[in-house]
């Protein structure tokens, strides 16, 4: 299957090392997500086109395969949701709700984060990321005392599909607010946060 923009997802490719790895549960989050808006056809087909075998949620697997999943579903949920943007936004969204909601290490680490307290569960970024995925540094910083500043190094994956996470992490800690995000390269991104 080729993504709908090929050229940046080679690009993101490009900067995938072999020992870049992110766990099944993101995988199984994006499959599920197809499932519900095209039905577990879709996704056991797209999954088989894609080569990816039965994903365990707590496995490590290639980076790689995670990042042609990530295009491959934002394909064919764009026309469901809106956009490609948009699209990537909900796959950010279901990765994070499958952590915190469906895995044990998850709920735990909801726990420790508290509800009402953004500054403090974002200031957790570093270790629930380090949970997910080996590569990249994700930093945290407060703004004020309704705004925080969220800096990504040496991730791959796209700005809109971290939107989606974070606007998702907000909706866990009880708060609304929103995510704004500027891109600095392929790799680099700061993420503002704020809420209500």
């Amino acid at each position: 299957m080729v993504s709908g923009d090929s050229t940046e997802l080679a690009r993101r490719l490009e900067l995938v090392r072999p020992v870049h790895t992110v766990r099944g549960l993101a995988f199984n989050a994006i499959l599920a997500l197809i499932a519900q808006h095209l039905g577990e056809e879709a996704s056991v087909r797209l999954s088989r086109e894609l080569g990816l075998r039965r994903i365990v949620d707590f496995f490590s697997y290639p980076a790689s395969d995670f990042t042609r999943l990530l295009y491959a579903a934002a394909d064919v949920l764009a026309p469901q949701v809106g956009s490609q943007p948009e699209a990537l936004r909900a796959c950010g969204a279901a990765c994070l709700n499958h952590f915190f909601y469906s895995s044990t290490v998850g709920r735990a680490l909801a726990k420790i984060m508290g509800r009402n307290d953004p500054f403090r569960a974002f200031s957790n970024t570093p270790i629930a990321y380090a949970t997910l995925v080996n590569y990249g540094t994700h930093e945290c910083e407060l703004m004020g005392p309704k705004q925080l500043r969220l800096v990504f190094r040496g991730d791959m994956q796209p700005a809109a599909f971290h939107e989606g996470t974070l606007s998702a992490a907000l909706h866990v800690t009880g708060v609304r607010g929103k995510v704004a995000s500027i891109v600095h390269g392929l790799d680099h991104a700061e993420f503002l946060l704020e809420w209500e």
